[in-house]
């Protein structure tokens, strides 16, 4: 079922950039990048907000009941994205999407903690990353596939794909929903338990460092595909190892490598690198660890966007990823291992926040910063707009052509003139500036707090 539920996710999720906010892509929606941030900051705070409280519904009123609501409202999201071009119906699908997936994740990991014991908890784990990237690895090629029919074959496609978890359901032992409310677990008690353990100073101060990772995390998915459709130049790639169409896609400047082929990378490396990374640095000081894997995850990115050349954007997905799986196990351990044994789900929740933080603003700060520092066609109007004063009628969607034209330059050699009047790779600058933060931070937070 996770697997199901993440490739359904992946499908859409890699093709939102696009389709929101590359001007020169048809069938788009074509949005300004800021407006696309928005709707990331909503999306993310409503996915991410969401398990905080959605553990208590699942134990209190049933993991199955719980899982088929998100069923229902993931469904009906992935729909409403498909049908609606209008910015609040479309903001309102990704809200019934974010509310769906919210809901999913501590019920099925509630399901799932349920049928593991302590002698094969570890290796249960591990296999569940396993398969959740191995979806995510294939997840990349359909999505590529159903893009190739129509954009809206990409969100009716997660759509039919998600819901045959109504089928998995039957196999799921479902918990008894106590349906009594009482003093202990429920309302106002619980809400200062939950609000008078987020305030302790390791815990809060932890998660608002974690943010900056969650914020190189949300660009390395929002904007860096944006960053690779306008700017990277992946066909040297292409001749140069006689790569199959089925990994490519024809553009303007000629054939490349697809974005969805350069993210699978990422999954293609965690399928098959988690369980010895994780062993490597299974006794290695916790916090030290996470801040080594922050500085992988913030090279990485700044490596990925800082050339046009293919080669350097796969070393950069490469040493990114690194990161991100020496970083995001140890969150979860960090967290469980400060909890109380009794506030376990609990802090695990609060793991919710660091995302929502890093997710949201992350997607306000990438749409804003991309749409100003790093966006081809704008780039192509105000260069228009410096050097050619006379010519009318220059809009994103003919930005670049309209450029090609009044310079007699082909389109490589128009996105080699902005990228070198312009330097687009300045935007990963402020994120690196971020992590700079939460690295320092949790420098000396590992000193006090990590002994």
């Amino acid at each position: 079922m996770h697997m199901i539920e993440r490739m359904a996710y992946w499908i859409v999720v890699i093709q939102m950039p696009i389709y929101i906010a590359q001007k020169d892509i048809p069938g788009g929606l074509h949005w300004e990048h800021s407006t696309k941030g928005v709707i990331y900051f909503w999306w993310a705070l409503t996915q991410n907000l969401i398990p905080i409280f959605a553990g208590g519904f699942a134990d209190k009123y049933g993991r199955k009941n719980v899982l088929l609501l998100s069923f229902i409202l993931s469904i009906l999201g992935f729909i409403l994205l498909g049908t609606q071009r209008e910015f609040i119906p479309f903001l309102s699908g990704a809200l019934v999407l974010g509310l769906g997936l919210g809901l999913f994740k501590p019920a099925l990991q509630g399901a799932i903690a349920a049928g593991l014991n302590d002698r094969i908890s570890n290796a249960g784990w591990s296999i569940n990353i396993m398969l959740i990237n191995l979806s995510v690895f294939f997840g990349s090629y359909i999505s590529k596939m159903l893009r190739g029919i129509s954009w809206e074959a990409v969100f009716f496609g997660s759509a039919a794909i998600f819901a045959l978890n109504f089928i998995f359901i039957f196999f799921v032992e479902g918990n008894r929903s106590s349906g009594v409310v009482t003093r202990e677990n429920h309302g106002i008690p619980l809400f200062k338990k939950m609000f008078a353990n987020l305030l302790k100073p390791n815990v809060a101060l932890f998660i608002m460092l974690m943010s900056g990772f969650t914020m190189i995390y949300m660009q390395f998915y929002e904007t860096l595909p944006n960053f690779i459709f306008d700017w990277v130049d992946t066909g040297m790639i292409v001749d140069a190892f006689n790569v199959p169409a089925a990994f490519t896609v024809e553009t303007v400047r000629g054939t490349m490598l697809s974005y969805e082929t350069l993210f699978s990378i990422n999954s293609f490396l965690i399928i098959f690198f988690i369980v010895p990374v994780s062993w490597i640095f299974a006794d290695k000081k916790i916090t030290m660890t996470i801040l080594f894997g922050i500085i992988l995850s913030t090279a990485g990115l700044m490596f990925a966007g800082v050339s046009t050349i293919g080669y350097f954007t796969i070393a950069g997905i490469m040493i990114y990823t690194f990161g991100e799986m020496i970083t995001n196990p140890r969150f979860t351990e960090y967290m469980s291992r400060i909890a109380p044994v009794e506030d376990k789900s609990l802090y695990m929740g609060y793991m919710s926040i660091s995302w929502a933080i890093g997710l949201a603003g992350g997607g306000l700060l990438g749409g804003e910063l991309y749409k100003n520092l790093g966006e081809k066609s704008g780039f192509a109007m105000k260069y228009l707009s410096e050097k050619f004063p006379d010519i009318a009628g220059i809009t994103h969607n003919n930005a670049v052509q309209k450029l090609q034209e009044a310079t007699g330059l082909s389109s490589a050699e128009a996105t080699s003139l902005l990228w070198n009047v312009y330097d687009p790779w300045h935007l990963w600058l402020p994120f690196v500036g971020i992590a700079i933060v939460s690295i320092i931070g949790l420098y000396f937070y590992s000193k006090r707090h990590d002994n």
